[in-house]
């Protein structure tokens, strides 16, 4: 079962919150048939992001929290990005392309092109391989939800 659920901000942000994930849950990931994604309206920005994504109880249970105000502080646009860019996140633990170890303390393992799994939390976080996929992504998903739901 999948289930979206969408706490705090602006009833209109949860509104649009949810649709965007909905989208990106059927973009992303057409086969998952369990998964669980919380959006937290709260405040990022003093913690130096407009948004990330947690792992909950498992992999298959992931937390999104996004600031409330980035909407009306900077744009609609990126308020959609932000999730998108998260929901990007979203995808990469529920497939396993990303995993977390608490062994010997807290890493991110990234699955390399010859399948192993390679810790790259030492990286600076802008070349870190899930943000670039998440980077590289964002503006395309972006732009196509915008263009379906005909937001200008």
């Amino acid at each position: 079962m999948i289930s979206v659920d969408v706490t705090g901000g602006l009833k209109k942000d949860r509104v649009l919150a949810e649709d965007i994930v909905w989208s990106m849950i059927t973009v992303l990931m057409p086969r998952i048939r369990n998964l669980e994604v919380e959006v937290r309206f709260c405040k990022t920005i003093e913690d130096g992001a407009q948004g990330w994504c947690t792992v909950g109880d498992d992999t298959r249970h992931l937390i999104l929290e996004i600031d409330h105000r980035l909407s009306r502080l900077v744009s609609k646009e990126e308020f959609i990005e932000t999730i998108v860019h998260e929901m990007v996140h979203v995808w990469q633990w529920a497939t396993g392309r990303m995993i977390e170890r608490w062994r010997g303390g807290y890493r991110n393992l990234w699955k390399c092109e010859d399948g192993k799994y390679r810790n790259f939390m030492d990286v600076k976080y802008i070349d870190q391989p899930w943000e670039i996929e998440a980077y590289k992504l964002q503006g395309p998903l972006t732009k196509a939800y915008m263009e379906v739901k005909g937001i200008k």
